[in-house]
Formats: C-alpha cells, sequence, structure tokens
C-alpha cells in the first residue's frame, strides 16, 4: 500500500512538509503573487478528480484534505487515508486509473526513468540561444522600424535627405544594440514589465545622448532637423520594443523550444510556488525541469540517486506509519473534530502502531485520527506478507506502480546530491535555491555544495512582504543588502506621478470630450436622475473626498439591493465575498455597458485633475471597508487612489475583496512610474475586451 500512498503526491503536489534540512516558515509568511495564477485546468486524471469520479470520497473531504497539504505538507493520498475519507485500497485503484489514462496521452516520466536512468528519465526541449535570437530579431525588427520612420522624416523637408542623419541614425542604432546585452535584457529570466520597461528606456535614451553629444561636439551634426530625426527614432524604439517584445513572448513562450531549463532546490511551500508561477508565467523565461529536496516525505516511491558516480532509479518502499507525520495528524483532526471521527467502514484492519515519535500529544480532538492511522502498516507493499496480522495485498493493491512524486506535472526526482551531475548531463545552467526558511549557515553550506554545477543561482530569502519590483542589492563591506525604496514617499518620484497624471488627463480628455458628452445624453434618455452620481470615498492619509462617476444604478438601488440580498443567500454570499454583484439588480441598460467597459468611471478624469485621485493607484475605499481590510488600510491609503489598478486590469470578477487588499498593498510597496505605465497599457486590453461589471 505505501506505493499507492507514495505515488498519489504526482497527482497535486502543492506543499509538502519540510525536513530539519528544509524547513520554511509557516503558511502565513508565503508570498501572495501580486496578480494570482491563473485557476488550474482540470485535468481528468488527477487523481483527486479519479477518486470523486468513482465515489470513494465527497468533495468536502478533497476539500479539507487539500488545505491540510497547502498548510502542513503531506501526500494527498496519505491524508486522504489519514483522515478516513478512503481506503488505501481506494487510493491504488485511483491510482492504476491514473496511469492507465497517462499512458493513453504520452509515455510516463516514470517508465522514461527506468528506460534511461542516466538521466533519470529526463530530457530540455528548450533552447535557450534560439530563444535570445528570437528576442533579439524581435529588437533588429524594432530597431529597423524605428530607423525607417525617423529618416522618413527628412523626406518631409526635402526629397534628398541629408547623409548626416543617416550616419547618426545608424550609430544610434548599432550603440543601443550593444547596450541592451548590457542592460541584462537577454538574461534567462525576463525582468518583470515594469523593470524591463525601465532598463529598455535607459538603454535607449542612453545610446540616444551618446549619439548627440558625440555630433554637438565633434560638429558631425550642423542641422536641427536631423536631432529631430533622432529624437523620432528614439521614442519609436522606446514604444516598439516592448510592443515586439510581448508579441514574440504571447506567441512563442508557450512554445517547447522557448525559455531556459530550471532546476528548482527545495519542494516544500516556496519551491511549489516557484514552480507554480513559472508554469502559470512562460514569458519569464524559464521552464521548470525538476525538484530535488532532500526530506525523503516530499519523494514519490520512485527516486533517482547517486551510485557509484552515476544516476540510479530505483522503487523504494516504506511504511506509510514512517511518512505520515503528528503535525499533519493534528492538521486534519482540527479540520475533522470529534465529531467527524471516520466512520468504522473506512478505517484498515491492521495493527501495527505507529512510531511514538510520529505521534501528536494525545487529546481528545486527535483520538480518532490516531485510531485509525494506528491500523495503517504498509511495510512490504507488493512483496508476500510474511506476518500475520498484515492483511494479504492481492489485485489492483499490489499492481500499484512506483512513479515520482510531481509539483504541476515536474517531477521531484531525489536529493540535492543529484544537482552537479543531472546539470552537467542536462545542460542546465540556471538553479533556484527555494528555502528561504533556512538558518544562513545551512543555506550557504548548499550553494557551496551544489552552487558550482549553475553559472545562475537565484537564492529566495526570507523576506516576504517586501517590495520585489526593481529592489537593488548592495554591498555593506562584504555583507548583502537589499535597498527597500518607499517611492510613494519621496518628493521625486510623487512630482513625476503628479506631471503624468495632468499630462495623459488633459490630453485624453480633449480626445475622448465627445464620447463623454454622448454618453451623458445616454444616461438622461435611459433611466430618471442625473448623468453623474458622486460618492464619498477614502483618499490619502484617510481623507475623505467626493468621487465622481457615470450614474449606472436606479435612484431606488440599496432597496433594490436589499430586498435580492435578503431573498437569496447565494447573492448574498457572492456580495460578502466580493463587495459587488455580476448581475446587480440596481444597474441600469445602459450602466451594464458602461461597467461592463469602465465606462462609468470617466468623469474620474476631474478627480485626476483636482488631485484627489491618480490615473493609477488603490481602488478608492469606502469607509465601511475599513474593516475588512486586514489591518492594511494605513498602509495602503498612503497613495491617492486610482481610476484604474493591479486589481482593475486583472481578472477581478474571480478576485475577492482580501485579494484586492493584497494587490493594492503589492501595488504601494512596489510604485514606480514604469509600473504605471505598465498598468494603464493593460487598461486598454481590458476596456476593449470588456471584462468589467
Amino acid at each position: 500500500m505505501s506505493k499507492s500512498l507514495d505515488s498519489s503526491t504526482s497527482t497535486t503536489g502543492k506543499t509538502a512538509e519540510s525536513s530539519k534540512l528544509t524547513q520554511e516558515p509557516s503558511i502565513s509568511a508565503t508570498p501572495a503573487l501580486p496578480i494570482p495564477a491563473p485557476p488550474r485546468k482540470r485535468v481528468r486524471n488527477q487523481l483527486c478528480q479519479i477518486l470523486l469520479q468513482n465515489g470513494d470520497v465527497t468533495a468536502a473531504n478533497v476539500r479539507k484534505a487539500l488545505k491540510i497539504q497547502e498548510e502542513h505538507g503531506g501526500q494527498i493520498g496519505r491524508i486522504l487515508v489519514a483522515m478516513g475519507a478512503c481506503s488505501e485500497r481506494a487510493i491504488s485503484r485511483a491510482l492504476l486509473e491514473q496511469v492507465r489514462l497517462r499512458g493513453l496521452q504520452q509515455k510516463s516520466l516514470s517508465q522514461s526513468a527506468r528506460d534511461n536512468p542516466a538521466l533519470a528519465g529526463l530530457s530540455v526541449s528548450c533552447s535557450p540561444v534560439r530563444t535570445r535570437l528570437v528576442l533579439a530579431a524581435a529588437d533588429a525588427f524594432a530597431f529597423l522600424t524605428a530607423f525607417l520612420i525617423a529618416f522618413a522624416v527628412q523626406f518631409l523637408r526635402e526629397w534628398t535627405p541629408h547623409r548626416e542623419a543617416f550616419y547618426l541614425l545608424v550609430s544610434a542604432v548599432t550603440l543601443c544594440a550593444a547596450a541592451y546585452p548590457g542592460a541584462g535584457l537577454y538574461s534567462p529570466m525576463a525582468n518583470s514589465t515594469p523593470d524591463e520597461l525601465r532598463s529598455t528606456t535607459y538603454a535607449t535614451t542612453v545610446s540616444l545622448l551618446g549619439v548627440c553629444a558625440v555630433a554637438i561636439f565633434g560638429e558631425k551634426a550642423t542641422r536641427l532637423w536631423t536631432f529631430l530625426s533622432l529624437v523620432i527614432w528614439w521614442a519609436v524604439t522606446i514604444f516598439l520594443v516592448p510592443v515586439t517584445r510581448a508579441v514574440v513572448r504571447y506567441k512563442y513562450a508557450t512554445r517547447a523550444w522557448f525559455g531556459h531549463p530550471v532546476v528548482v532546490l527545495g519542494a516544500a511551500k516556496t519551491g511549489r510556488l516557484i514552480i507554480r508561477t513559472l508554469k502559470s508565467q512562460p514569458s519569464r523565461g524559464l521552464k521548470p525541469v525538476m525538484l530535488l529536496d532532500d526530506d525523503p516525505a516530499k519523494q514519490g516511491t520512485l527516486r533517482a540517486s547517486l551510485h557509484n558516480e552515476g544516476v540510479e532509479v530505483r522503487s523504494v518502499r516504506m511504511a506509510a506509519n514512517e511518512l505520515i507525520r503528528g503535525s499533519m495528524l493534528k492538521a486534519a483532526s482540527d479540520f475533522l473534530g470529534d465529531s467527524d471521527a471516520p466512520p468504522p467502514s473506512t478505517r484498515l484492519s491492521l495493527s501495527t502502531s505507529l512510531a511514538p515519535s510520529a505521534m501528536p500529544p494525545a487529546t481528545p480532538s486527535t483520538s480518532a485520527l490516531t485510531s485509525t492511522t494506528a491500523r495503517m502498516s504498509v511495510a512490504n507493499l507488493g512483496a508476500p506478507s510474511s506476518s500475520t496480522d498484515r492483511p494479504s495485498i492481492t489485485g489492483s493493491m499490489a499492481a500499484a506502480p512506483s512513479m515520482f512524486a510531481e509539483v504541476e506535472g515536474i517531477p521531484i526526482v531525489g536529493d540535492l546530491a543529484l544537482a552537479p551531475i543531472l546539470a552537467e548531463r542536462l545542460k542546465i545552467k540556471y538553479a533556484i535555491l527555494a528555502m528561504p526558511g533556512l538558518e544562513a549557515k545551512k543555506m550557504l553550506r548548499i550553494t557551496e555544495r551544489v552552487g558550482g554545477a549553475f553559472s545562475h543561482m537565484l537564492v529566495i530569502p526570507d523576506l516576504f512582504g517586501l517590495g520585489s519590483i526593481g529592489v537593488p542589492a548592495k554591498d555593506v563591506g562584504g555583507i548583502l543588502g537589499i535597498e527597500v525604496r518607499q517611492q510613494l514617499l519621496l518628493p521625486g518620484p510623487r512630482f513625476a506621478k503628479r506631471v503624468m497624471d495632468l499630462t495623459l488627463t488633459i490630453v485624453g480628455g480633449i480626445c475622448i470630450l465627445p464620447i463623454i458628452l454622448l454618453l451623458t445624453l445616454l444616461i438622461m434618455i435611459d433611466s430618471r436622475g442625473g448623468a453623474f452620481y458622486q460618492q464619498k470615498r477614502l483618499g490619502r492619509d484617510g481623507r475623505q473626498f467626493a468621487a465622481y462617476k457615470f450614474r449606472s444604478m436606479h435612484g431606488d438601488g440599496e432597496a433594490r439591493l436589499a430586498q435580492v440580498l435578503e431573498a437569496d443567500p447565494a447573492l448574498r454570499a457572492e456580495y460578502n465575498k466580493f463587495h459587488k454583484l455580476r448581475n446587480d439588480p440596481r444597474v441600469t441598460r445602459v450602466g451594464r455597458i458602461l461597467r461592463k467597459y469602465s465606462l462609468d468611471e470617466l468623469p474620474q478624469l476631474w478627480n485626476v485633475l483636482n488631485g484627489t485621485m491618480s490615473l493609477v493607484g488603490p481602488r478608492p475605499y469606502l469607509e465601511r471597508e475599513l474593516k475588512d481590510m486586514d489591518a492594511q488600510e494605513g498602509f495602503i491609503l498612503r497613495s491617492v487612489p486610482g481610476m484604474t489598478g493591479l486589481w482593475q486590469v486583472s481578472d477581478r470578477n474571480a478576485i475577492g475583496f482580501s485579494g484586492r487588499v493584497k494587490m493594492d498593498v503589492h501595488y504601494v510597496r512596489n510604485w514606480s512610474p514604469w509600473l504605471d505605465i505598465y498598468i494603464l497599457a493593460r487598461t486598454f486590453g481590458v476596456v476593449i475586451k470588456g471584462t468589467g461589471m
């Protein structure tokens, strides 16, 4: 039975409990992504899905088991059995079905490992050289297009362009092409979009200034028109380079050849979070190939290890009672309680007890689970039983195959000692050390032990909650420091943000003035009442201000809402979670269109002009929402609220109020003009697609 239980990691693999070497902070310290990763697609060969289809578990027990796994680690199959949610025989049947379904789709990695143990069945399909060449080609296309546009400006004045403009433009393009690699724009892991915007702008600007300096002091330019063409080249380049790179990544990021292979060292909370992030954001350029961890509890029943300076792949048979930890039992008991004790029909009549070290302190709430797991002894799955107190293992249970544990399809191959030899054989140059809970000495020992095999190693520190965009590392007399800047407290960046707000608002407001007038007329025709609506919101430092919007609701909207919420518990639960309704009864016909395309907030341009709001910032909160902000209101209200923000450009209909608060905290911590530009660019796409409401 231990094979079936160990193998069940290949199905969900969210978190695992840490050994002493790889101990990690509690779940409360786990970093929350600023933009949540897309929801996982339902895969029909996942173990829990098969168990549900077979009727062996209930959805409620699956949710409880996944919650325990997320917070305390462990294998999902072991947790389900420890809870009494299903039998080990059911786990084995589900595992065999999983293997069958996987075999219909592709050759399993576990079988490949047996066929090719020297590489543990692994292969690397991505090509770092090809990836860099494609990005370089995209940049070259942007440079050439900008060059042609700038050079064509010469024809506006005379049919024969001056030769000096041609030479200076060629020099600018050449210098820019040389500056981009130095700015880290072709590094294995792509920078965040705001950081990449900053790097491309700085590199292009330095190239322009260098050429202009040579032209002026070397007397290579004699015409003002020549400098105008250089400025046009600069403007077109800083616009086209991010656009062409985004198009290339959108088109090719999911291709097998795109990216750089990476090994993740550590399979606990942070390592699994790294895998999920890289899998959901392939445009970052890192393709995880495998995880390595010294903790056997995180590994499956198929493991690779070093043997005579080579790699050996072997099946491992372990007692289930050795791998069900006390903390997991206590967590399960906290979820189940005395009233949810496992029914006798789900318990196995096995007599060997758990090792004392694995047991939690005896409490009434853990007695039910302890009695269940104390009966589980799977000391020799698949082998003939020689003891009378063990049940005979036959049929599907004996046939359960050994498999690698997996996280999002990425195998946990073995311990850290495999890193140098597999990295050399697979030509992997990048590693991520995802063990932030380690003591400094242990982390240093690991980097010395395996770090020499990789030309790049990214170390994840235990600094969750700090800003992460544009944070520079500093050397303080040989001591590594990370400089955290509170940009919103600096007068220079705040002045730049205000200038950008005024410039874009005035120019944009003039352009869309006819649209505003048309919408005003439609609102007044559609329903009774004025076209505009104002509501008290919290601004910087908690000061209230009047936020203007187009009226999108009926005059008696609050009465309609109260009536609907009282009559429909499902809608009441939706409103309590999101503080909004997808099908809000208060909204008018024109209002639905306004909200869908986020046009109801156009009058807030007046708020931007008078300084009470910004184009980009945290969502303006209501005073009654302070109690739900998890004590983050003081931090969020350091910033002026914005018309758009991270929440608005994300899948906001699927993100609850707490997720919105986390995004606003992330914005305030990481604010920069480049982040604002990135959000504004994404806002146009959201408006066009109509994903509001």
